[in-house]
């Protein structure tokens, strides 16, 4: 369960961190086009090419600890990312936070952690096909 806690932080730190190298890439490239120069001027562009690759790899990560781990657990830890993206902005973007705003950085980041360092392994259970339809009757009244 921990290598799955550990590689959900990683695979949205790289997400996260990706997107936003990615954005600060293009703030020099022209509009995306499927023209031959503009895409050369993105693939040349480094802060692009890495942000894009970072994005890819977080998502294979992601892949990766979902297969090991329940969505339960993964989706809820990947919350974390956004802490490790607030405070990559802090020292890249050079955002300015107060204290109040780490605090709530560092509760942010220990909770999602915490809630994918306290889930139990879960047995499988069987549903049964006839159940089906009753259950989506269930969800939809409370949805609705």
């Amino acid at each position: 369960m921990w290598k799955s806690v550990c590689l959900t932080i990683i695979a949205t730190a790289g997400n996260n961190i990706g997107k936003v190298l990615q954005k600060s890439g293009t703030l020099i490239l022209p509009p995306l086009t499927f023209k031959f120069n503009v895409l050369r001027a993105y693939v040349s562009n480094i802060t692009w090419i890495t942000g894009f690759l970072m994005d890819i790899s977080g998502a294979g990560l992601l892949l990766l600890a979902l297969s090991d781990a329940p969505v339960s657990v993964v989706q809820p830890v990947s919350g974390c990312g956004l802490a490790i993206l607030s405070v990559f902005s802090h020292f890249y973007l050079k955002e300015i936070m107060n204290p109040i705003d780490w605090i709530a950085i560092a509760l942010a980041a220990i909770g999602t952690i915490g809630v994918g360092a306290g889930a139990e392994e879960q047995n499988a259970s069987s549903v049964l096909l006839s159940h089906l339809p009753r259950l989506a009757l269930v969800v939809a009244f409370l949805f609705v």
